[in-house]
């Protein structure tokens, strides 16, 4: 069976003596050219086709040619563009040359892949203009019904172009599909999921939904993504289909796979142009689904329609914005991570803090001053990733190593009671963020950048959520610029700080030869300037208590000894001195270790967080 590389390599072995001897009687036939020109012999150096009337298309192609002069029998080379049109499913016998002419070296074009294969020329800084123009072809002179109207119209345009689909029995991995040829399927009515038909007799150039992955996986509508991903195959890659059969005779269907398709040199040019293919259809599925002028008509009726808001819902808070794109599933017939990923692109990044779900945990909304991320920004990473930052960046791991930061299961805070808070299941401990930080996470929380490992002349990859559940781990990476990171930077910097203050007193506390817990607190008062009635307030006890303990009293509990430590706000070195010197050190007794070396590095806190976190920890609080 016949197969070719590319259109280039096609024309040249099928069709060049074809091209060679139309050119020369275009330049016989145009006075412009001179008569005594004959080219002797081309080399196809560029090809590039485009649409015209399917299955007719327009052929551009740049060549060397050896160039025979009659008068001087001499022969020389040039270079030259040639237009033509011709019939694809033909192979473009009996073309019809419509231009010819010279051109200099300077002039050649760089050859693209997708022009070889006759795909469109849609780069990411194109792709909305693309898919509002995709949205407008599909649905023009369709009445929508006005109780759906933000829906895009899949059986409707279905029936408008007189298209074939059907949810269908697919393997594994396969969302959709568009076959080619006459084949046989098990196929749904796309009215009634319930009606089967076993082995039906499908006719070619059929598209077919995955009538198992959407129920299987939960997924509401995620036919609607997939089923707009199969209607742009449709829109703008038939004359690819088409080239791909020329090609190759065994080309019987495309896949639209939940798999990710990894972008490497060693593909062939046919991989290559399928890969562009299927980033152009991922890329604008979501985006024809739901343009970008609906869904910023949506959320302005979402924000100004106060009778469709939570009434709990604090205004603009993660909780709203959760709800929020709740209401925006059911107004688009699409899952919420839909939504969620399709206001990403469209620079509404309060979405990254809603629907988060990362490693099968789900975890509650939270929100950060708007923008704060760009759309390839995340302030989320699963366990994966943050172990590899872990082993592969310094910055980041001296954060965890140094217990300034603490990972939560989804995002990396700052470890201090004010952000994070920990919980206590089954005797583990682990953390979460506070209902502060949920409101505050750019003031608290690391984010990310994304960077595809697959950047190729603007097409850049990340991974659709909405089609590919695994691209993400597979085709990206996370990376970590502590630079990058201000604001949380400059509270790390202030927490550093605090740390030498801490190390200094500790040392100006040992070069002064203190040994009794009484000198200690007088001298560590001192050095901060801090009255007894200042610590007395902190801790809410009387002034009296803490001049006995500045007199000679000795504190005769654990507790008491924090909670000078928390009335001083000392660090953790000058707090463990202070323990060390009244009642020797910390109880290793159950999680009471972990719950009072948590509070000794919390002693900027109030006694109403320790309290809390006591509480969290099963353990009473802590008074004078």
């Amino acid at each position: 069976m016949a197969q070719y590389e590319s259109l280039k390599d096609y024309l040249s072995l099928n069709r060049k003596d074809e091209i060679l001897k139309k050119t020369n009687e275009y330049f016989q036939a145009h006075s412009n050219v001179k008569n005594n020109v004959c080219l002797k012999d081309i080399t196809i150096i560029t090809v590039s086709c485009v649409e015209e009337i399917l299955p007719t298309a327009m052929v551009c192609m740049e060549v060397s040619a050896e160039v025979y002069i009659n008068n001087n029998a001499s022969v020389s080379s040039a270079y030259y563009s040639i237009l033509f049109s011709g019939n694809v499913l033909k192979g473009f016998s009996g073309l019809n040359l419509i231009s010819a002419g010279e051109i200099s070296e300077k002039e050649l074009h760089e050859e693209k892949i997708p022009a070889l294969f006759g795909l469109p020329d849609i780069t990411c800084d194109t792709l909305e203009e693309e898919a509002q123009k995709i949205h407008r072809i599909l649905c023009a002179i369709i009445k929508k019904n006005p109780e759906h109207k933000y829906w895009f119209p899949v059986i409707e345009i279905k029936e408008k172009y007189k298209l074939k689909m059907w949810p269908a029995k697919l393997d594994d991995g396969v969302l959709g599909q568009i076959r080619f040829t006459p084949s046989r399927a098990d196929i749904y009515d796309i009215r009634d999921m319930n009606k089967c038909f076993t082995d039906e007799l499908i006719p070619a150039n059929v598209i077919l939904i995955n009538s198992e992955y959407y129920k299987n996986h939960n997924n509401r509508y995620d036919d609607i993504i997939v089923a707009t991903h199969e209607l742009v195959h449709w829109n703008l890659h038939r004359l690819y289909f088409y080239i791909s059969q020329l090609l190759d005779d065994n080309y019987q269907l495309m896949n639209c796979s939940s798999k990710p398709i990894v972008f490497d040199d060693s593909m062939s040019l046919k991989d290559r142009a399928y890969w562009y293919a299927e980033w152009q259809a991922n890329e604008l599925a979501i985006r024809v689904a739901m343009p970008k002028h609906l869904v910023e008509k949506a959320i302005e009726e979402y924000n100004n329609d106060e009778s469709v808001h939570n009434p709990t819902d604090k205004p603009f808070s993660g909780m709203y914005y959760h709800h929020m794109i709740e209401k925006l599933s059911w107004d688009f017939n699409v899952p919420e991570v839909i939504v969620k990923e399709r206001l990403r692109q469209l620079g509404y990044d309060y979405a990254e803090g809603t629907f988060v779900t990362v490693d099968d945990c789900t975890y509650k909304p939270f929100t950060f001053t708007q923008g704060t991320l760009k759309e390839n920004e995340t302030f989320v990473i699963d366990r994966k990733n943050y172990e590899r930052l872990l082993r592969e960046n310094k910055d980041f791991a001296e954060l965890i190593e140094s217990k300034i930061c603490v990972y939560t299961g989804y995002v990396v805070c700052l470890y201090d009671a004010k952000y994070i808070k920990p919980t206590v299941n089954n005797g583990q401990i682990s953390y979460e963020l506070t209902a502060y930080a949920r409101e505050h996470a750019d003031e608290c929380c690391l984010f990310y950048t994304l960077y595809s490992s697959h950047i190729i002349n603007n097409y850049i990859f990340y991974g659709q959520k909405y089609l590919c559940n695994e691209a993400d781990g597979a085709i990206s990476e996370y990376s970590y610029d502590k630079d990058g990171n201000l604001i949380i930077s400059r509270k790390i910097e202030t927490i550093i700080d605090r740390r030498k203050k801490d190390a200094q007193l500790y040392d100006d506390i040992n070069s002064e030869r203190i040994k009794e817990f009484s000198v200690a607190l007088t001298y560590i008062m001192a050095k901060l300037n801090l009255t007894k009635e200042i610590v007395a307030e902190r801790i809410e006890c009387s002034p009296r208590t803490i001049q006995n303990y500045r007199n000679s009293e000795t504190p005769d509990s654990i507790e008491k000894v924090l909670l000078c430590c928390l009335g001083c706000q000392t660090g953790p070195k000058v707090s463990r001195f202070l323990i060390e010197k009244s009642v020797g050190g910390i109880p290793d007794v159950g999680l009471k270790r972990a719950a009072y070396e948590f509070l000794l590095e919390n002693t900027n806190a109030t006694l109403e967080i320790w309290n809390n976190v006591l509480k969290e920890f099963h353990l009473p609080p802590i008074y004078m």
